[in-house]
């Protein structure tokens, strides 16, 4: 848990309530804060466990660096693999991989080296592709952050040099107008449908992990053939960029079709998050999810 990246007071949260639950389980736990110098000097260390539970969030933790680390020291570990884990991360890849298995995404435009790129130019090639609004946001970062909706070349030049904090390449995309919905899947089992009603415009960092600014209802209030359709959706995007044990997919509903925003491979373990909510209604407490989750990486790692 921990880390240097963006998300590592979340990656914190997670790291705690993984390892009170697990103390709970009656496992020998031993809380970890990711120090990669010191950790590869000291690689025996690493090698003294049975499995390393991750809960280290955003840039190198969830992008399949820490898990391509484990897999040549040939130490077990949970969830998804380094190279689902790096396909989940990366927007540009993903949409792409999406797309071409028939999975709706939202009309997009990727920009690599953003910086260097004059504003003017992208917010005509937005006028000739879609109308504004318009999603601006990094290539690879979690929790919305670096995020924002724009509507004119100012607000452009604005979520542009917001975005670019957070890495050189930016994607943009057309807002899709609707309601927010995700599904989270555990190994094969895809858990009730959340619908987050954010307080915001977008289910931003703040409305995430803010008590009070979000009303999420699980299961959502939606009619059961969209019910069908962003599950079995979920479940095509989870397998298609090859996913493990748990996961999260999220959508926008637009009133006609499911667009998929992203997969999640390391979703958030905190008293906010959504797959211990959709757990929940589904009879799974807080301490069997993780020990699912535990158990499944320890069994599939150790093949």
């Amino acid at each position: 848990m921990g880390g240097t990246s963006s998300e590592k007071a979340v990656s914190l949260d997670t790291g705690k309530a993984v390892a009170a639950a697990l103390e709970r389980l009656n496992h020998q736990v031993t809380p970890l804060e990711w120090n990669e110098t010191d950790l590869l000097q000291n690689n025996a260390r690493l090698k003294e466990f049975d499995i390393i539970f991750i809960g280290y969030h955003g840039t190198l933790g969830e992008d399949g660096h820490v898990q391509s680390i484990l897999e040549l020291l040939g130490i077990p570990y949970t969830g998804s693999s380094s190279l689902s884990s790096a396909l989940g991360m990366d927007k540009f890849a993903s949409r792409k991989v999406f797309s071409s298995c028939g999975i709706p995404v939202a009309p997009g435009i990727p920009l690599f080296n953003a910086k260097t790129l004059r504003t003017e130019d992208i917010h005509e090639h937005i006028l000739n592709s879609f109308e504004y609004p318009a999603v601006v946001k990094p290539r690879a970062e979690g929790s919305t952050i670096g995020i924002s909706i724009v509507n004119d070349l100012e607000e452009l030049k604005a979520g542009i040099e917001e975005a670019v904090k957070y890495g050189s390449d930016v994607l943009i995309e057309k807002f899709i107008p609707g309601r927010e919905l995700t599904v989270a899947i555990l190994g094969e089992e895809i858990l009730p449908v959340i619908e987050v009603i954010a307080s915001h415009d977008i289910y931003d960092y703040v409305c995430k992990y803010t008590k009070g600014k979000t009303r999420y209802i699980c299961p959502a209030d939606i009619e059961k053939t969209v019910e069908m359709r962003v599950k079995e959706l979920a479940q095509k995007a989870f397998t298609t960029i090859g996913c493990e044990s748990y996961g999260r997919v999220d959508f926008r509903f637009d009133g006609k079709e499911c667009y998929c925003l992203e997969a999640n491979t390391l979703p958030g373990m905190t008293e906010l998050s959504l797959v211990p909510m959709a757990a929940k209604v589904n009879g799974t407490s807080f301490d069997q999810l993780i020990n699912n989750i535990l158990n499944y990486g320890y069994q599939e790692r150790k093949k």
